[in-house]
């Protein structure tokens, strides 16, 4: 589910009762931005500082969740504690009767799942250097003993003077856990999930390297690398198949971007970065490499279909080619238990990207 919180004010014709109360004495709330599976995410005005704040209230039926409520409050404590520019940031986390909920930064702007949606797809050196953001967000978190769990482009924030942030530390994290107490399941984001996550619900920082370069993946070819008709078909997928070079889909990318994905989101997880900041210098190298003009290159390259790119000979060490044998965000209940995926259906083509939605999702 997605927590991104690019919150600009908006209207809302469906009715909700929070709107235009006062949480804790403190927080009015103005609006109701989106609703998502875990919270619902409103625009609230914080009357004692006279700020604008989002503010995520986890739903009835989680907030009545003991277990629960338990994880997510040392949770959010573990990701207030986390300062880093590129991170949204948690102000304070409280009850007031039946409702839980978050104070959070308010970031107007859009998700990177928007441009993506804009555009289609990222040149590379777009990509890579909206990825280097990402990951110094995701490096201070490894830093600090927390693990992301959903990075997605739901999840990157993208502000209106073109900074990256990322949201919901920890968040997915207290659902998976309370999910894997009480029924032995975990629930993720299905077409980022890393191999260890599909099979014993395990997760650290290299499952977030994982999802990263499936992320990077995305923004370059402007698809996901695991796609068919079942979320369990494309959980299936990320274990048994390897992640396609990139440059499979778009002509002209440096066998060095290749290695960047290959490694990333390499099976096993002694293979990949070791975490986010492992990545982050390696993304930050092959992008230094990269000509100015190189996107415009690549958009040609794409346009011809023969075109042959002269691009810069990747530099030795980690970003030598290789590739692995070929092969959308949704959600997936998977049993761990179990000994190994079922043989998904075959997999049916894929479906058009909808209209853009409103910034702000839940």
């Amino acid at each position: 589910m997605d927590f991104a919180l690019t919150l600009a004010l908006m209207d809302t014709s469906v009715a909700d009762p929070l709107v235009g109360q006062v949480l804790d004495g403190r927080y009015r709330i103005e609006s109701r931005v989106a609703r998502g599976g875990m919270a619902t995410v409103y625009v609230a005005r914080d009357v004692r500082l006279d700020r604008i704040v989002a503010i995520k209230v986890m739903h009835a039926g989680l907030a009545s969740d003991d277990d629960f409520v338990a994880r997510f409050i040392g949770e959010a404590k573990a990701a207030a504690a986390l300062s880093h520019p590129n991170v949204v940031a948690v102000y304070d986390q409280r009850t007031d009767g039946e409702h839980v909920f978050l104070v959070m930064e308010y970031v107007p702007g859009r998700t990177l799942r928007d441009l993506l949606t804009e555009r289609g797809r990222l040149g590379p050196r777009a990509a890579l250097e909206i990825m280097q953001p990402v990951l110094a967000a995701l490096g201070a978190a490894h830093r600090g003993g927390l693990v992301h769990r959903d990075v997605k482009p739901e999840n990157v924030l993208l502000t209106e003077d073109g900074q990256a942030k990322v949201a919901d530390f920890g968040l997915a994290r207290a659902e998976s856990a309370s999910k894997m107490t009480k029924t032995g399941l975990i629930i993720g984001t299905v077409g980022y999930l890393a191999p260890e996550q599909v099979l014993a619900g395990s997760a650290d920082v290299r499952s977030d390297v994982y999802a990263s370069g499936v992320m990077l993946y995305e923004l370059l070819t402007g698809e996901l690398p695991h796609r068919a008709d079942t979320a369990l078909a494309v959980a299936y997928k990320h274990v048994n198949e390897a992640v396609p070079p990139p440059s499979a889909a778009v002509p002209g990318l440096t066998p060095a971007i290749d290695a960047l994905v290959t490694r990333a989101t390499a099976h096993d997880p002694a293979a990949r970065p070791q975490d986010a900041n492992r990545l982050l210098g390696e993304v930050a190298e092959v992008f230094g490499g990269l000509p100015r003009d190189f996107d415009e290159r690549v958009e040609e390259a794409s346009r011809n279909q023969t075109a042959v790119l002269e691009t810069p000979a990747p530099p030795p060490g980690p970003y030598a080619p290789q590739y692995g044998p070929p092969g959308g965000g949704r959600t997936a209940v998977l049993d761990p238990s179990g000994t190994a995926p079922v043989e998904p259906p075959p997999a049916a083509a894929p479906t058009a990207r909808s209209a853009r939605s409103p910034a702000s999702t839940c």
